[in-house]
């Protein structure tokens, strides 16, 4: 899952010269939350509705509506925007991807190759991601258990299941939550309805925490 196949090639950017008034109205106008900025062909910053909103005049403000458009009129975006911001490339992963937007808390990295934009990914684009990779908009059940965090656990589980004419499509897994030396699993499968029970009554004769459900 790479960033180059999730990522938005058709980028909105706005120049580091542009007003506060033009980067609002670029927002609207495009239905985006977030500017890369250019300095001529070069990503100098980036800009987010939050940061417009932040350098705009308070609603409670006593000016009045023509001194407002003035000041949104002279503000620059090079002033507000959050210079060398964190960028991709469209070669990594999505889950490097996360990672960075998870730890610096943004919504939104500018996707650069060879210098250039080519791209930017946004938290829209890593669900969209993660829906894809779960096959969660998949017909389909889930199945979750703990299993020992050894070599061939996961194989060993498939393998019971195959006798139950179980298709797989896609695993997960995970150590959140459980008890050291063991792992949750989550397989999202297809079966005839008729062989749920007998596969959840298999698993729970050798493994814990054994809940089936219905495309969950």
């Amino acid at each position: 899952m790479f960033v180059r196949r999730w990522m938005s090639t058709d980028v909105v950017t706005i120049d580091e010269n542009a007003t506060l008034s033009e980067a609002i109205h670029t927002l609207k106008r495009n239905n985006v939350r977030r500017l890369p900025v250019m300095s001529e062909d070069k990503l100098v910053g980036i800009v987010s509705d939050r940061d417009l909103k932040e350098a705009s005049p308070s609603k409670v403000t006593s000016l009045d509506i023509w001194e407002v458009h003035y000041l949104l009129s002279k503000i620059k975006i090079k002033d507000i925007m959050k210079k060398n911001p964190i960028t991709i490339s469209p070669d990594d992963t999505i889950e490097k991807a996360a990672i960075l937007m998870f730890d610096n808390k943004i919504g939104g990295l500018p996707v650069i190759e060879n210098g250039k934009l080519v791209g930017i990914l946004t938290e829209q684009d890593v669900f969209n991601a993660l829906i894809n990779i779960t096959g969660a908009r998949i017909p389909s059940f889930r199945v979750s258990l703990t299993i020992p965090d050894a070599p061939g656990s996961i194989k060993e589980v498939c393998d019971k299941m195959r006798e139950f004419e179980f298709k797989c499509i896609s695993i997960l897994t995970t150590k959140q939550g459980v008890e050291e030396g063991k792992r949750e699993v989550i397989i999202r499968f297809h079966a005839e309805d008729a062989m749920l029970d007998k596969i959840k009554d298999m698993l729970a004769k050798d493994y814990s925490d054994v809940i089936i459900t219905e495309n969950g």
